[in-house]
């Protein structure tokens, strides 16, 4: 049977031992888990204690290279171990070798890649060390920022790390996984603007918002991108403008869309990529008292080059 493999990156110090940790702790995440091998390529403050390994039955071995991880030394790992799952922890310093990423064997696939960042120090080393950075976040699917209090310059962080890779999901934690929220907040975009202006990687963070929070876009003045998606039925000035949002992989998506009005909608075909710059209203969907908003458009263009990613993101 094969043994899923979770590969965990970020800086020394940034958390990784102690995500490990939590993970073994996770009753849920571990049920039908019999045996965990961990690969530890670096060595930080915080231990596996034998006690913690033997409660998990999780076994260590500690690699002195990522280069030592070969498919020979694979082979051997999982005839001395039988593994029913994988945890890497890698070293901050290097970089994620092909072996991992795309040369693991079928019976130890990569399945996910989690990556931690310290928020009290992630300002210091984007700037110093930036290719260090990035080599850490790249190909993450999950960024966990812990460490982070209610001052932390959320903006900022989520900036940067997208600036890397676009499509990672980002969880903000306080010390020891606590929750935190952010006085300066995630939205990477300012609702008391004038005009709001959403940019293609916003998309999906700014539809979360306004679904969960339609009040607080009532009569804002806004500007979206995405396709016309779809025709509603008797309306001739109506259409959906939307972005598709991956379920579980590209076959497998989901409309986010948004009710826009007040256009020439004969001027334009389905799979259309377009502009529109409107004002929001809230308009109730049910008798429970449940909103949403419609965006009644001032104007609209269309622009023939799609974004480089159709997809829309949560984080």
């Amino acid at each position: 049977m094969a043994a899923p493999v979770y590969l965990f990156t970020g800086f020394l110090d940034s958390g990784k031992t102690t995500l490990i940790k939590d993970t073994l702790n996770d009753a849920q995440f571990m049920e039908g888990v019999d045996r965990t091998l961990i690969l530890c390529l670096e060595q930080g403050e915080t231990e596996y204690e034998p006690a913690f390994l033997e409660s998990h039955n999780a076994y260590v071995e500690y690699l002195d290279d990522a280069e030592d991880l070969t498919i020979q030394k694979i082979q051997e790992l999982d005839t001395i171990y039988h593994p029913s799952q994988v945890f890497i922890e890698w070293n901050g310093t290097q970089a994620v070798t092909e072996t991992v990423l795309s040369h693991m064997p079928g019976f130890w696939p990569l399945v996910q890649i989690l990556s931690t960042v310290d928020a009290t120090t992630f300002e210091l080393y984007i700037n110093a060390m930036r290719q260090m950075l990035f080599e850490q976040l790249r190909y993450s699917d999950t960024v966990i920022v812990n460490r982070c209090t209610e001052d932390t310059n959320g903006r900022m962080l989520r900036g940067n790390i997208k600036a890397i890779n676009r499509s990672a999901q980002i969880f903000y934690e306080g010390n020891f996984g606590e929750p935190v929220t952010l006085k300066s907040g995630v939205l990477p975009f300012d609702v008391n603007a004038d005009v709001i202006d959403i940019k293609d990687d916003d998309y999906g963070l700014w539809y979360m918002d306004a679904v969960d929070n339609p009040d607080k876009y009532e009569g804002k003045k806004i500007i979206l991108r995405g396709m016309y998606a779809e025709n509603i039925p008797g309306y001739k000035q109506t259409f959906v403008l939307g972005r598709r949002a991956m379920v579980c992989c590209a076959q497998d998506t989901s409309l986010c869309g948004i009710t826009v009005t007040g256009v020439k909608i004969w001027q334009m075909k389905i799979g259309d990529w377009v502009e529109v710059e409107g004002q929001l209203k809230t308009v109730p969907v049910d008798d429970n008292g449940t909103k949403t908003v419609v965006l009644y458009a001032t104007g609209i263009r269309r622009y023939t080059t799609p974004p480089a990613d159709e997809y829309v993101y949560f984080s």
